[in-house]
């Protein structure tokens, strides 16, 4: 997909499997012709979840056409970081790409510190995020869940 940052750019993202979307560190002009396997083979800016609504034909990003996942990314495990806001205990949060369940397990902060927070982003987080990326510059919402010690 291509998402339009309202500021004369764009960044392109791939729903990976249920709400998960991988955003690119590539920039774009809005409208500009495009290489999708060259946009799929651009490092990753970071991978989470989305909201349904990003998805839809009728909402604000541009849904390109589909990039097959390799067999290797069909089974990838994408691990997420989860903090009970009570205890402050800490899990990785993994979800099985072939049955699509969940499952945590109890972790440290240093397991955790890569990964990112088990949370479903809205379009317009997700495209403050992007903004933020590219201009080099943390980002408010990944900063409000950054995991406490």
């Amino acid at each position: 997909m291509r998402i339009d940052l309202g500021d004369g750019r764009c960044a392109y993202g791939r729903q990976l499997t249920g709400v998960t979307v991988e955003f690119y560190d590539r920039i774009g002009e809005p409208g500009e012709p495009v290489d999708l396997i060259e946009i799929v083979a651009a490092p990753v800016a970071f991978r989470i979840w989305v909201t349904s609504s990003a998805f839809r034909r009728h909402g604000g990003w541009e849904l390109l056409d589909v990039v097959s996942l390799t067999q290797e990314e069909q089974a990838e495990i994408h691990k997420y970081a989860k903090q009970d806001p009570l205890s402050g205990s800490l899990t990785i949060y993994r979800v099985d790409p072939a049955s699509g369940t969940g499952s945590e397990t109890s972790a440290t902060i240093e397991e955790c510190q890569a990964l990112e927070r088990a949370a479903v982003w809205s379009p317009e987080h997700v495209e403050d995020r992007l903004r933020d990326h590219f201009d080099g510059r943390p980002n408010r919402w990944a900063e409000s869940m950054r995991l406490k010690p």
